[in-house]
């Protein structure tokens, strides 16, 4: 079933578009789609056509993403911070039909007013804690479903602004972009705009500026464990994953973030593991030239606890281990490092102990001895979550906007603890 395209109903001659050398309306917008779809046409693009992209994020790439739909085709975008021989494999894994570095000039224009939403129009790898990211694939219908669920909540009305700092790589990202097309919003690139309304962000982002914008009505952090944010500021919590195209869970305040936004479901298991569902719930995964479909509900490996006020984050499935007989879940012991002055990121991971099995190791981004870390968290938690080492560094390794946990894993095995 075909459906109108977004960007054709939304043409007008409002800003849609800020770069920071020049403006597009959604009028110019949409005929830089029309001239896409005529260059993606003429280089053999068509219905299951898969379009690999690497480059960075600007009004060009919006308009390719919405051409390639048109013409039934999916956006493959490649994550700009990979080295050359990772993504040599990710195009041998996805075997585009073309691939994109360079967005030269388009010559001549094609008109298409209709899409089909339950095609494949996103393949992008997952930033989740697996060694080889997967490459989930997404429909139309998936990315517009969770962008319609949540332009109410997150309060975006025609003529708004929202600061695209996040990569075109992402979800997270590419969900800006389309909210601001259903709500006729305007995306900018300019950090200096005074007039943005909505900013997305990381809490490692946040921590380190705290930009205050006279109009600002929402800044939306997510991607990471919240545990308190500056007052002044209009954050909205969210938990979202690239299986369900951004965001699932919102809320202006940290802790429990309500029971799932319009078009998703959430539940949490017996074990603790949130399960969702819903119409932004992905295609599946990419494997071996095949998309290998999900169930009815997709088990997130993330572990939630639910009140009356609806569902609380707390840590991931895959991450707990067992220190003499003991559950121990790292983001506990996390939170509680991150309420300590000077530490700005932290990570707690698990090294092999003769006697209880595993212990915690504790390596934080910031200043910290471990004397003061043992005293402060000896007040809170008992005494075999207390991590046995401290490791401080600069800045924590990531892997997409993720603390990368195989990295520090290699770091303290280079520093001769037993992984």
């Amino acid at each position: 079933m075909n459906i109108y395209c977004p960007l054709k109903e939304a043409i007008s001659d409002d800003l849609a578009w800020m770069e920071p050398e020049r403006t597009w309306t959604f009028r110019e917008l949409d005929e830089l789609a029309d001239c896409w779809t005529a260059h993606l046409r003429a280089r053999g693009v068509g219905e299951g056509s898969r379009i690999a992209l690497h480059h960075p994020p600007c009004a060009s790439v919006a308009a390719l993403f919405f051409a390639a739909w048109r013409l039934r085709a999916s956006v493959c975008p490649i994550n700009l911070r990979l080295p050359p021989a990772a993504i040599d494999l990710f195009l041998k894994r996805l075997q585009p039909d073309l691939y994109l570095t360079e967005l030269k000039p388009c010559i001549g224009k094609e008109s298409i007013d209709t899409l089909d939403p339950n095609l494949p129009a996103l393949h992008i790898m997952t930033s989740g804690t697996t060694a080889e990211p997967k490459i989930a694939v997404l429909s139309g219908k998936n990315l517009f479903a969770n962008a319609e669920g949540a332009i109410d909540p997150l309060e975006l009305v025609a003529g708004d602004r929202w600061l695209l700092n996040l990569p075109l790589f992402h979800v997270g990202g590419i969900g800006i972009v389309i909210r601001c097309i259903l709500a006729r919003a305007a995306v900018t690139q300019n950090r200096a705009d005074p007039k943005i309304t909505h900013i997305s962000c990381v809490p490692a982002q946040l921590y380190k500026s705290s930009p205050l914008y006279r109009g600002l009505k929402c800044l939306l952090l997510g991607g990471a464990p919240v545990h308190s944010f500056p007052s002044q500021l209009p954050v909205m919590v969210t938990y979202g994953l690239t299986e369900m195209a951004s965001i699932v869970l919102a809320e202006k305040k940290v802790g429990h973030l309500g029971f799932g936004l319009p078009g998703r479901e959430v539940k949490v298991a017996e074990d603790g593991e949130i399960w969702v569902r819903g119409d932004c719930l992905f295609q599946g995964y990419w494997k071996n030239g095949q998309i290998e479909k999900p169930l009815d509900w997709f088990a997130t490996k993330d572990l939630g606890i639910v009140s009356t006020e609806g569902i609380a984050i707390v840590g991931r499935k895959d991450f707990q281990f067992i220190s003499g007989g003991e559950n121990i879940q790292p983001e506990e012991i996390e939170k509680h490092l991150l309420d300590l002055d000077g530490v700005e990121e932290a990570a707690v991971l698990p090294v092999s102990d003769p006697e209880f099995g595993q212990r915690p190791v504790a390596v934080v981004a910031g200043s910290l001895d471990f004397d003061r870390m043992k005293s402060a968290l000896l007040e809170r938690l008992p005494k075999f979550k207390i991590p046995i080492a401290l490791f401080c560094l600069e800045e924590l390794p990531k892997k997409g906007f993720k603390i990368d946990r195989g990295a520090l894993f290699l770091f303290l095995y280079n520093k001769k603890f037993n992984c």
